[in-house]
């Protein structure tokens, strides 16, 4: 250890970072779980299962589902992003000792020693590592809470709770992923032969190991699989089936670089020869003759890129398939919303259905609602709306039974909330609104209107015994026909005569501008908290693979110095070296988020035409441009200080 200190430096930067990541994300999403419940004094409503068991629902109680996903989804970033770097730097290590092994074969030691010699040096450094990123994580983590709490993620403000048991299941995971690299990197270890102490080159023998085939050739299948399933599955399936099978490609893809990255590296640098003839051929031959080192180099920058990439493009092109699917369906040409507090008065919405040129007005109220089913009472969004009206304001289709007014003991169902609980037309629903008493009613429609439609839609005068009644945040105005054509002045005229004071009225289509814009916003909040620190810590581990790789690297530029290659060729190598494989990682993970995206898309469903692909270009080419530099500028330092051992070397020699 103390003889490859650059190596196990690399290992130890990799661990403890990651053992931080994922200390820094449990530690968050823990602070959600430490949320008190709500006081006393909040409305109530107590509803029977289907299992016979009484349950009770607080409308106090604070939803963090949402931020709690989000967590998780980075956390499940983070896991995947840290295991495959330590994973790969583990067996990077090995395989840049692999003549070293042979040595030691050489002069009598046994498989087993050599494993367990291995297994005793991941242990030397995965404790202190997991102990330094533990330190990390609790230095960081309340910066992270509050961090969060400034993105207005949460419904609450969150504190940091105790850290114990996140450090510790940290400190568990990230030993666990270095004891498992290392066993199968030890069992590659213990097979080196002595005459491996022989050759010249670290890598260039038997790269493609059979368990590395089989892995590569397991999650390729695994991947194509869950990605040829999604586009039929339908949204809710398709998220994770796109997102993991994905992953899977980028896996694979990793595992079996060292069979066809060589080749390409190859194709990528025929300009290279023509355009620097010594520096480009190096370049060449150097990823030809090193498989397991250009596979290395290129699998951290084509993780990153893969998983954030698709993670990213998923959320993007669900937000831009939700707009196009709302603009698609909204006939209305006006959106009325209140000029001051959150809710349309009832004699605004009056006031605007007696205007002579308003053909229809459709103004949910929406409410929250508990929901009891076969095993659980959840809760639910509802609105107490006229469907008839909601069908004029936008297009929306009957599945199942009759669209008419609702009446008491009745409600409609959107298509979406009928597939997903197995509900119909003729279907009895219990519900409850807090405050008041359990309401068994009827399913007369099944809906199908996109976010128009809200799971469930309750008759007029549906409110509990101690809320008030519900109002509209906003209403939908349909113009009569001659109307339609001047919607900028109906606007104004009807603003004038309800009262600017009272409602404000936009054109759809500059509503759903500033609605977008402010979705845009929430969307990139999401997907930073998402990405950046992964991010952050693969961009490192990309520095760290490049340290290991160069450390081991010092005979072979000696010998380029020898056989007369200059300082600025061999400079222009490594320039081009990285280069070429950071290009090609980010065109394979460009491939493979592309097959996993589109096949999300196919998945999705907009009014009328296909699911637009949305993809965030800046983020990610801010993310390629951070790999390349971090690239570039490392291995150039690299080169630059073995360049100088050299000199040193070559002077001493000569005195």
């Amino acid at each position: 250890m103390r003889h490859y200190w650059a190596l196990f430096a690399g290992t130890f930067v990799a661990l403890a970072l990651g053992v931080a990541l994922i200390g820094v994300s449990a530690s968050a999403l823990a602070a959600t779980w430490a949320v008190p419940p709500p006081g006393a004094g909040h409305p109530a409503v107590t509803l029977t299962d289907g299992t016979g068991a009484a349950r009770t629902l607080s409308s106090g109680d604070v939803d963090m589902g949402g931020v709690q996903s989000v967590l998780a989804m980075a956390g499940v970033v983070s896991a995947f992003v840290t295991v495959f770097v330590i994973t790969g730097t583990c067996a990077f290590g090995i395989a840049l000792r692999r003549r070293d092994m042979g040595l030691l074969r050489l002069v009598g030691a046994g498989g087993p020693q050599v494993r367990r010699m291995v297994l005793g040096e991941s242990l030397a450094v995965a404790v202190p590592a997991a102990l330094a990123g533990c330190a990390v994580a609790a230095a960081a983590a309340p910066v992270a809470v509050e961090a969060l709490n400034g993105t207005g993620l949460s419904p609450v403000e969150l504190r940091p709770g105790p850290l114990f048991w996140p450090l510790v299941f940290a400190a568990g995971s990230g030993l666990l992923m270095a004891v498992l690299g290392m066993l199968a990197a030890s069992g590659r270890a213990a097979r080196v032969r002595p005459t491996e102490a022989l050759r010249e080159a670290d890598l260039d023998a038997r790269t493609m190991t059979a368990g590395r085939g089989v892995m590569g050739v397991l999650a390729l299948v695994t991947g194509a699989v869950m990605v040829a399933l999604a586009p039929g599955s339908g949204a809710e399936a398709a998220t994770p089936l796109a997102l993991f099978g994905t992953m899977a490609l980028a896996v694979a893809a990793t595992l079996l670089g060292p069979v066809y990255l060589p080749p390409l590296l190859r194709l990528l640098a025929l300009p290279l020869r023509w355009a620097d003839p010594v520096a480009g051929r190096l370049a060449a031959e150097s990823a030809r003759a090193s498989r397991r080192r250009t596979a290395s180099l290129v699998g951290p920058v084509l993780a990153i890129l893969a998983i954030v990439g698709v993670f990213t493009t998923v959320l993007s092109t669900t937000g831009a398939a939700t707009k196009a699917d709302d603009r698609a369906r909204t006939v209305a040409q006006l959106v009325v919303e209140p000029a001051r507090g959150e809710a349309l008065s009832a004699d605004a919405v009056a006031a605007l259905r007696e205007d002579p040129r308003v053909a229809a007005v459709s103004a949910p109220a929406a409410l929250e609602v508990a929901v009891a089913g076969p095993h659980s009472v959840w809760k639910e969004q509802a609105a107490v709306a006229d469907p008839a009206a909601l069908a004029r304001t936008h297009r929306i289709t009957v599945v199942d039974g009759s669209l008419g007014p609702l009446r008491p003991g009745t409600v409609a169902v959107s298509r979406e909330f009928a597939d997903w609980y197995g509900y119909r037309a003729g279907s009895t629903v219990t519900y409850g609104l807090f405050g008041g008493r359990p309401v068994t009613a009827r399913v007369v429609a099944v809906l199908d209107g996109g976010s128009a439609v809200p799971p469930l839609l309750l008759p007029p005068g549906s409110r509990g015994a101690a809320a008030p009644a519900p109002a509209p945040s906003r209403a939908a105005v349909l113009l009569g026909g001659r109307d339609a054509g001047s919607v900028r002045a109906v606007a104004a005229e009807l603003t004038a005569r309800v009262g600017a004071d009272r409602i404000k009225v936009v054109p759809s289509a500059e509503w759903f501008g500033s609605a977008a814009t402010d979705q845009d916003r929430l969307n990139r909040l999401v997907l930073a908290v998402l990405t950046v620190p992964a991010s952050l810590y693969a961009l490192i581990a990309v520095a760290g693979t490049l340290v290991m790789s160069y450390s081991r690297r010092g005979r072979e530029i000696a010998g380029m110095r020898m056989l007369g290659v200059s300082a600025g060729q061999v400079r222009r190598m490594a320039l081009w070296e990285t280069l070429s494989t950071s290009l090609l990682g980010v065109l394979i993970a460009a491939g493979v988020v592309a097959v996993g995206a589109r096949a999300y898309r196919g998945a999705l469903t907009v009014f009328g035409g296909e699911a637009p692909m949305s993809v965030e270009w800046g983020m990610l080419a801010a993310l390629t441009a951070a790999c390349v530099l971090v690239g570039v500028v490392v291995s150039l330092a690299a080169t630059g200080r073995l360049l100088r051992q050299v000199g040193v070397a070559m002077v001493t020699s000569r005195q």
